[in-house]
Protein backbone atom coordinates (compact mmCIF):
# COMPACT_ATOMS: atom_id res chain seq x y z
CA UNK A 1 0.00 0.00 0.00
CA UNK A 2 1.49 3.47 -1.34
CA UNK A 3 1.67 5.84 1.79
CA UNK A 4 0.81 8.99 -0.30
CA UNK A 5 -2.49 7.50 -0.49
CA UNK A 6 -4.23 8.48 2.45
CA UNK A 7 -7.90 8.06 1.68
CA UNK A 8 -6.92 4.26 1.08
CA UNK A 9 -4.96 4.16 4.17
CA UNK A 10 -7.88 5.57 6.18
CA UNK A 11 -10.40 3.03 4.80
CA UNK A 12 -7.78 -0.10 5.36
CA UNK A 13 -7.55 0.79 9.23
CA UNK A 14 -11.49 1.17 9.20
CA UNK A 15 -11.50 -2.28 7.83
CA UNK A 16 -8.85 -3.63 9.70
CA UNK A 17 -10.31 -2.46 13.05
CA UNK A 18 -13.74 -4.34 12.34
CA UNK A 19 -11.88 -7.62 12.37
CA UNK A 20 -10.26 -6.64 15.72
CA UNK A 21 -12.77 -7.24 18.49
CA UNK A 22 -10.55 -6.31 21.02
CA UNK A 23 -9.61 -2.93 20.09
CA UNK A 24 -12.06 -0.43 21.67
CA UNK A 25 -11.25 -2.42 25.02
CA UNK A 26 -7.92 -1.83 24.12
CA UNK A 27 -8.44 1.79 23.61
CA UNK A 28 -10.71 2.02 26.93
CA UNK A 29 -7.91 0.39 28.97
CA UNK A 30 -5.05 2.39 27.10
CA UNK A 31 -7.19 6.23 27.62
CA UNK A 32 -8.27 4.82 31.50
CA UNK A 33 -4.51 3.80 32.63
CA UNK A 34 -3.14 7.53 30.63
CA UNK A 35 -6.09 9.10 31.91
CA UNK A 36 -6.30 7.79 35.54
CA UNK A 37 -2.58 8.88 35.99
CA UNK A 38 -2.85 12.33 35.35
CA UNK A 39 -6.23 12.66 37.67
CA UNK A 40 -4.16 10.51 40.55
CA UNK A 41 -1.56 12.50 40.40
CA UNK A 42 -2.92 15.82 40.09
CA UNK A 43 -5.28 14.55 43.28
CA UNK A 44 -2.50 13.39 45.20
CA UNK A 45 -0.71 17.22 44.48
CA UNK A 46 -3.64 18.51 45.77
CA UNK A 47 -3.60 16.46 48.99
CA UNK A 48 0.48 17.13 49.54
CA UNK A 49 -0.18 21.30 48.83
CA UNK A 50 -2.63 20.85 51.62
CA UNK A 51 -0.16 18.57 53.96
CA UNK A 52 2.52 20.91 53.35
CA UNK A 53 0.89 24.11 54.33
CA UNK A 54 -0.32 22.55 57.55
CA UNK A 55 3.52 22.30 58.22
CA UNK A 56 5.36 25.15 59.43
CA UNK A 57 8.24 26.74 60.66
CA UNK A 58 11.83 24.98 61.45
CA UNK A 59 10.04 21.70 62.77
CA UNK A 60 7.94 21.12 59.86
CA UNK A 61 11.02 21.66 57.39
CA UNK A 62 12.18 18.06 56.94
CA UNK A 63 7.96 17.20 56.39
CA UNK A 64 7.72 19.94 53.56
CA UNK A 65 11.03 18.61 52.08
CA UNK A 66 9.68 14.92 51.93
CA UNK A 67 6.38 15.79 50.66
CA UNK A 68 7.66 18.45 47.97
CA UNK A 69 10.25 15.78 46.75
CA UNK A 70 7.45 13.19 46.63
CA UNK A 71 5.53 15.77 44.61
CA UNK A 72 8.26 16.10 42.07
CA UNK A 73 8.70 12.62 41.88
CA UNK A 74 5.46 11.95 40.71
CA UNK A 75 4.44 13.32 37.37
CA UNK A 76 8.09 11.68 36.30
CA UNK A 77 6.75 8.16 37.61
CA UNK A 78 3.36 9.16 35.79
CA UNK A 79 5.15 10.12 32.37
CA UNK A 80 7.33 6.84 32.52
CA UNK A 81 3.96 4.65 32.71
CA UNK A 82 2.48 6.86 30.19
CA UNK A 83 5.66 6.00 27.79
CA UNK A 84 5.29 2.01 28.28
CA UNK A 85 1.80 2.09 28.10
CA UNK A 86 1.88 3.96 24.55
CA UNK A 87 4.29 1.45 23.24
CA UNK A 88 2.34 -1.17 24.59
CA UNK A 89 -1.12 1.01 22.66
CA UNK A 90 1.24 1.43 19.47
CA UNK A 91 1.87 -2.22 19.53
CA UNK A 92 -1.66 -3.44 19.68
CA UNK A 93 -2.90 -1.31 16.06
CA UNK A 94 0.14 -2.72 14.71
CA UNK A 95 -1.24 -6.04 15.19
CA UNK A 96 -5.10 -4.77 13.90
CA UNK A 97 -3.53 -3.35 11.18
CA UNK A 98 -1.38 -6.73 10.36
CA UNK A 99 -4.94 -8.56 10.81
CA UNK A 100 -3.54 -10.37 13.80
CA UNK A 101 -5.06 -11.11 16.77
CA UNK A 102 -5.19 -8.09 19.07
CA UNK A 103 -5.29 -8.39 22.96
CA UNK A 104 -4.86 -6.41 26.18
CA UNK A 105 -1.92 -8.40 26.72
CA UNK A 106 -0.24 -5.89 24.10
CA UNK A 107 0.21 -3.16 26.58
CA UNK A 108 2.93 -4.80 28.58
CA UNK A 109 5.15 -4.18 26.07
CA UNK A 110 6.61 -0.72 26.93
CA UNK A 111 7.47 -2.21 30.38
CA UNK A 112 8.85 -5.53 28.53
CA UNK A 113 11.42 -3.27 26.70
CA UNK A 114 11.18 -0.27 29.37
CA UNK A 115 15.21 0.45 29.24
CA UNK A 116 16.12 0.40 25.25
CA UNK A 117 12.80 2.39 25.53
CA UNK A 118 13.54 4.82 27.99
CA UNK A 119 17.01 4.82 26.05
CA UNK A 120 14.89 5.88 23.25
CA UNK A 121 13.79 8.41 24.53
CA UNK A 122 16.37 10.30 25.95
CA UNK A 123 18.14 10.32 23.09
CA UNK A 124 15.06 11.87 20.84
CA UNK A 125 15.25 14.81 24.03
CA UNK A 126 18.51 14.93 23.56
CA UNK A 127 18.59 15.48 19.87
CA UNK A 128 15.25 18.10 20.43
CA UNK A 129 17.61 20.08 22.80
CA UNK A 130 20.50 20.31 21.25
CA UNK A 131 17.98 21.67 18.13
CA UNK A 132 16.72 24.00 20.63
CA UNK A 133 19.69 25.43 21.99
CA UNK A 134 21.01 25.77 18.05
CA UNK A 135 18.24 27.25 16.37
CA UNK A 136 17.72 29.51 19.64
CA UNK A 137 21.30 30.42 19.23
CA UNK A 138 20.69 31.30 15.64
CA UNK A 139 17.80 33.03 16.05
CA UNK A 140 19.65 35.64 18.43
CA UNK A 141 22.20 36.19 16.04
CA UNK A 142 20.40 36.77 13.20
CA UNK A 143 17.93 39.35 15.27
CA UNK A 144 21.61 41.18 16.73
CA UNK A 145 23.01 41.57 13.35
CA UNK A 146 20.31 42.85 11.66
CA UNK A 147 17.45 46.11 12.19
CA UNK A 148 15.29 43.92 14.45
CA UNK A 149 17.32 44.51 17.17
CA UNK A 150 17.37 48.37 17.12
CA UNK A 151 14.70 49.36 19.09
CA UNK A 152 15.83 47.11 21.99
CA UNK A 153 19.43 48.36 21.69
CA UNK A 154 17.98 51.56 21.83
CA UNK A 155 15.90 51.22 25.26
CA UNK A 156 18.83 48.97 26.94
CA UNK A 157 21.52 51.51 26.26
CA UNK A 158 20.56 54.03 29.13
CA UNK A 159 20.09 51.76 31.53
CA UNK A 160 23.36 50.15 30.81
CA UNK A 161 25.04 53.26 30.63
CA UNK A 162 23.49 53.89 33.97
CA UNK A 163 25.36 50.90 35.79
CA UNK A 164 28.42 51.46 37.53
CA UNK A 165 31.31 49.31 38.54
CA UNK A 166 29.60 49.26 42.29
CA UNK A 167 25.91 48.56 41.25
CA UNK A 168 26.18 45.81 38.25
CA UNK A 169 22.27 45.42 39.14
CA UNK A 170 19.88 46.12 36.13
CA UNK A 171 17.10 47.59 37.23
CA UNK A 172 13.93 48.40 34.66
CA UNK A 173 10.73 49.94 35.93
CA UNK A 174 7.34 48.39 34.88
CA UNK A 175 6.88 51.08 32.01
CA UNK A 176 10.55 50.29 29.89
CA UNK A 177 9.94 46.48 30.74
CA UNK A 178 6.43 46.47 28.48
CA UNK A 179 7.93 48.27 25.93
CA UNK A 180 11.31 46.18 26.04
CA UNK A 181 9.27 42.60 25.73
CA UNK A 182 7.35 44.56 22.81
CA UNK A 183 11.08 45.08 21.08
CA UNK A 184 11.93 41.95 21.58
CA UNK A 185 8.68 40.02 19.87
CA UNK A 186 10.45 39.61 16.56
CA UNK A 187 13.51 37.72 18.90
CA UNK A 188 10.52 35.42 19.78
CA UNK A 189 9.34 34.91 16.36
CA UNK A 190 12.90 34.06 14.80
CA UNK A 191 13.31 31.79 17.58
CA UNK A 192 10.05 29.90 17.06
CA UNK A 193 10.77 29.51 13.18
CA UNK A 194 14.18 28.49 13.21
CA UNK A 195 13.90 26.21 15.79
CA UNK A 196 10.87 24.93 13.61
CA UNK A 197 12.57 24.74 10.75
CA UNK A 198 14.99 22.43 12.02
CA UNK A 199 13.15 20.37 14.65
CA UNK A 200 10.33 19.62 12.35
CA UNK A 201 11.75 17.14 9.45
CA UNK A 202 13.74 15.70 12.36
CA UNK A 203 11.08 14.87 14.56
CA UNK A 204 9.28 13.44 11.32
CA UNK A 205 12.64 11.43 10.47
CA UNK A 206 12.39 9.73 14.13
CA UNK A 207 9.01 9.43 13.98
CA UNK A 208 9.23 5.37 13.58
CA UNK A 209 11.47 4.80 16.04
CA UNK A 210 9.24 3.28 18.11
CA UNK A 211 7.45 0.96 15.33
CA UNK A 212 10.93 -0.55 14.93
CA UNK A 213 11.32 -0.61 18.60
CA UNK A 214 7.69 -2.97 18.22
CA UNK A 215 8.77 -4.97 15.77
CA UNK A 216 12.22 -6.05 16.10
CA UNK A 217 12.89 -7.06 19.96
CA UNK A 218 16.72 -7.65 19.69
CA UNK A 219 17.32 -3.45 18.29
CA UNK A 220 18.88 -0.90 20.27
CA UNK A 221 17.80 2.47 20.81
CA UNK A 222 20.39 4.17 18.66
CA UNK A 223 19.55 1.40 15.97
CA UNK A 224 15.70 2.08 15.99
CA UNK A 225 16.35 5.84 15.46
CA UNK A 226 18.68 5.27 12.83
CA UNK A 227 16.43 2.76 11.03
CA UNK A 228 13.35 5.37 11.40
CA UNK A 229 15.87 8.14 9.56
CA UNK A 230 16.22 5.49 6.99
CA UNK A 231 12.58 4.74 6.72
CA UNK A 232 11.72 7.98 6.51
CA UNK A 233 13.83 9.49 3.71
CA UNK A 234 11.88 10.35 1.13
CA UNK A 235 8.51 10.11 2.76
CA UNK A 236 7.93 12.83 5.16
CA UNK A 237 5.90 15.23 3.21
CA UNK A 238 3.75 11.64 2.89
CA UNK A 239 3.63 11.20 6.32
CA UNK A 240 2.67 14.61 6.50
CA UNK A 241 -0.04 14.99 4.04
CA UNK A 242 -1.07 11.54 6.47
CA UNK A 243 -1.16 13.88 8.93
CA UNK A 244 -3.07 16.20 7.90
CA UNK A 245 -5.79 13.77 6.38
CA UNK A 246 -6.33 12.91 10.09
CA UNK A 247 -7.07 16.43 10.78
CA UNK A 248 -10.10 15.15 12.81
CA UNK A 249 -8.74 13.56 15.28
CA UNK A 250 -5.65 16.50 16.13
CA UNK A 251 -9.16 18.79 16.31
CA UNK A 252 -10.64 17.10 18.68
CA UNK A 253 -7.72 16.42 20.78
CA UNK A 254 -7.26 20.19 20.65
CA UNK A 255 -10.57 21.18 21.71
CA UNK A 256 -10.39 18.38 24.66
CA UNK A 257 -6.87 20.53 25.85
CA UNK A 258 -9.06 23.94 25.40
CA UNK A 259 -11.52 22.85 27.30
CA UNK A 260 -8.51 22.00 30.70
CA UNK A 261 -7.95 25.53 30.47
CA UNK A 262 -11.61 26.76 30.41
CA UNK A 263 -11.24 28.37 33.79
CA UNK A 264 -8.64 30.94 32.32
CA UNK A 265 -10.12 31.27 29.13
CA UNK A 266 -13.64 31.86 29.29
CA UNK A 267 -12.91 34.85 32.19
CA UNK A 268 -10.49 36.76 29.70
CA UNK A 269 -13.82 36.32 27.56
CA UNK A 270 -16.05 37.99 30.22
CA UNK A 271 -17.65 34.80 31.66
CA UNK A 272 -17.12 34.92 35.29
CA UNK A 273 -18.21 32.08 37.57
CA UNK A 274 -19.72 32.20 41.09
CA UNK A 275 -17.42 29.79 42.65
CA UNK A 276 -13.82 29.58 43.87
CA UNK A 277 -11.12 29.30 41.09
CA UNK A 278 -9.99 26.49 42.51
CA UNK A 279 -13.47 25.00 42.13
CA UNK A 280 -13.36 26.12 38.50
CA UNK A 281 -10.00 24.44 38.14
CA UNK A 282 -10.71 21.10 39.04
CA UNK A 283 -14.50 21.14 37.41
CA UNK A 284 -13.02 21.83 33.86
CA UNK A 285 -9.54 19.17 34.33
CA UNK A 286 -12.85 16.45 35.22
CA UNK A 287 -14.42 17.78 31.96
CA UNK A 288 -11.17 17.82 30.18
CA UNK A 289 -10.36 14.09 31.45
CA UNK A 290 -13.94 12.64 30.07
CA UNK A 291 -13.57 14.96 26.44
CA UNK A 292 -9.76 13.50 26.24
CA UNK A 293 -11.09 9.57 26.97
CA UNK A 294 -13.61 10.23 24.02
CA UNK A 295 -11.08 11.12 21.54
CA UNK A 296 -9.19 8.54 22.55
CA UNK A 297 -12.06 5.18 22.49
CA UNK A 298 -13.67 6.96 19.62
CA UNK A 299 -10.91 8.53 17.39
CA UNK A 300 -7.81 7.40 18.38
CA UNK A 301 -7.87 3.70 17.01
CA UNK A 302 -8.46 4.79 13.32
CA UNK A 303 -5.75 7.35 13.58
CA UNK A 304 -3.29 4.68 15.13
CA UNK A 305 -3.84 2.00 12.83
CA UNK A 306 -3.51 4.40 9.69
CA UNK A 307 0.15 5.31 10.97
CA UNK A 308 0.84 1.75 11.60
CA UNK A 309 -0.38 0.83 7.79
CA UNK A 310 1.70 3.45 7.01
CA UNK A 311 4.84 2.18 8.81
CA UNK A 312 4.27 -1.31 7.27
CA UNK A 313 4.58 0.60 3.37
CA UNK A 314 7.96 2.17 3.73
CA UNK A 315 9.31 -0.63 5.83
CA UNK A 316 12.11 -2.61 4.36
CA UNK A 317 10.78 -5.57 3.08
CA UNK A 318 12.50 -8.78 4.57
CA UNK A 319 12.65 -12.57 3.90
CA UNK A 320 9.53 -14.77 5.36
CA UNK A 321 11.00 -16.32 8.16
CA UNK A 322 9.11 -19.23 10.03
CA UNK A 323 6.74 -17.32 12.09
CA UNK A 324 6.02 -13.36 12.04
CA UNK A 325 7.85 -11.35 14.73
CA UNK A 326 5.06 -9.74 16.43
CA UNK A 327 2.64 -12.03 16.04
CA UNK A 328 4.80 -14.63 18.34
CA UNK A 329 5.34 -12.00 20.90
CA UNK A 330 2.04 -12.22 22.50
CA UNK A 331 -0.32 -15.12 23.42
CA UNK A 332 -3.65 -15.28 24.53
Amino acid sequence: MDIQNTKEIKAAALRRLKDAQQAKRVAAIYAGVTLGLSALVTIISLVLDMMMSGTAGLSGMGRRTVLSSIQTVLPVVSALITMCVELGYQAAMLRAARGQYVSPQSLRLGFDRFWVLLRCTLLEGLILFGIAFGGIYLATMIFMFTPFSYRAVELLTPVLENMTLLSQEMVLDEALYAQLMRAMVPAFVLCAIVVAAIAIPVLYRLRMARYVLIDKPGVGAMAALRESRKMMKGNCLKLLKLDVGLWWYYGAGLLAILLCYGDMLLPMAGVNFPWSDTVSYYLFFVLYLAAQFAVYYFLRNPAETSYAIAYDSIRPKEPRTDGVVLGNIFTN
